[in-house]
């Protein structure tokens, strides 16, 4: 049996599985939540498998087909209100995947409005980078998000956090090191820092703006090399592509950082996003530095046309998926909840010496949930690489089941 094959009987189960412990209880307990002596606990997954590849490119596209895109599984607990605990690993991408611990963090909850968290889990920084990957309008993040979460923010983050939150604001600070797992390398070290404010929140309108930065003054490096980094992304939709289209290669580096702005405005059904980041690496050349900027931007739109509209939640700062305003966790409404989405981005890794490519994407996205923890989406993607390893023009088609809770 092939990889693919066991994944997909693997996924299957795990639907077989979820339509097992189904109750008609309220919209959020098709999985229950365990409540003992002042603990709680909370299974968590975020399971997807993606099918979709390339109609029309300038070059072929190797690599593409159906995977496992995300297969975490685990657990978050929760001790007397006083402390948070999560317990999660990551089994994907299958096949081909790295298996490793995508979260394994503590938190003190206990003197409210702040959360102090230490351990492996991702450091607040950006709008869609905060947002949960099962929460995100599109399949993907924008390029630039991921690019600019990846230098010293992101999943899976070696981490020490204090933020403080509440109904119009949200504060973080953390100090980062590197990322977990196999072959990656944790003698990074950071800062990162993410200001949001609501200056409007009504019953119709709300408005979302916010600052975010990060800075590695100590860039990683392996045994017997220099510090180093790399600037890259697959187009917006990955379906297994062997190879990046934007990517600078490695870059010697004395230290790097970015800083962004974001903003949301949501009227009624109706969600506007995005966010613009300048990237600027101090390359070492010889006995001196060459300052590279790096930049790109996003602008999206959402509109849910069944159920309650995504609604913003202070602990993130960013938005979660829309949800059922009846007791319903399945068809709410008779046919489920739907939204449609479409998106703009640019991401320019072209500076000085380094060519890296410049991307332009347009999307459009349709999403839907026939119960509270299954989603299906459709994407569509038009886009352009100049520049780089591998320009390129392309037309992709992207769909994904998912299973979150």
């Amino acid at each position: 049996m092939s990889a693919l094959r066991h994944y997909a009987l693997r996924f299957s189960i795990a639907c077989v599985g979820v339509s097992l412990i189904h109750t008609p209880a309220a919209f959020a307990d098709t999985i229950p939540t365990f409540k003992f002596d002042g603990i709680t606990i909370k299974p968590y997954a975020t399971d997807q498998l993606d099918i979709g590849g390339f109609p029309k490119t300038s070059q072929p596209a190797p690599g593409v087909g159906a995977r496992g895109g995300r297969i975490r599984n685990g657990a978050r607990v929760t001790i007397h209100n006083q402390v948070e605990l999560g317990g999660i690993w990551d089994f994907g991408p299958a096949p081909g995947g790295q298996m490793r611990l995508f979260e394994g963090q503590i938190s003190y909850i206990g003197l409210k409005p702040f959360v102090f968290t230490a351990g492996i889990f991702k450091p607040s920084f950006g709008l869609e980078s905060m947002q949960a990957q099962g929460d995100t309008a599109f399949i993907e993040r924008s390029s630039i998000s991921t690019i600019t979460r990846n230098i010293a923010a992101g999943i899976e983050r070696q981490a020490v956090q204090i933020e403080v939150h509440g109904k119009r604001y949200h504060l973080a600070i953390s100090g980062t090191a590197g990322t977990a797992g196999p072959g990656e390398n944790g003698n990074q070290r950071a800062l990162v820092f993410r200001l949001v404010g609501v200056p409007i929140r009504t019953q119709d309108l709300f408005f979302h703006v916010g600052f975010s930065g990060e800075w590695v003054f100590k860039v990683a490096h392996g045994r017997g090399e220099g510090p180093a980094a790399t600037f890259s992304d697959y187009p917006e939709m990955n379906v297994g592509l062997t190879s990046k289209y934007l990517n600078t290669g490695k870059i010697d580096l004395r230290s790097v950082g970015a800083f962004g702005l974001e903003a949301a405005a949501a009227w009624k059904r109706l969600l506007f996003q995005g966010e613009a980041y300048e990237i600027i690496a101090n390359k070492a050349v010889e006995n001196t530095t060459q300052k590279l900027h790096f930049s790109g931007w996003y602008a999206q739109a959402s509109y849910t046309l069944v159920g309650k509209p995504r609604s913003w939640k202070s602990r993130t700062a960013a938005f979660s998926s829309p949800t059922c305003a009846k007791n319903q966790n399945y068809l709410c409404n008779g046919i489920g909840l739907i939204e449609a989405s479409a998106r703009y981005s640019e991401a320019n890794l072209r500076s000085a010496s380094v060519d890296g490519g410049q991307q332009k994407a347009w999307s459009a996205n349709l999403n839907w949930w026939p119960m509270d923890i299954l989603k299906i989406a459709l994407q569509y993607e038009y886009g352009t690489i100049k520049g780089g390893r591998i320009p390129e023009n392309f037309h992709a088609i992207l769909s994904m089941v998912q299973i979150k809770f």
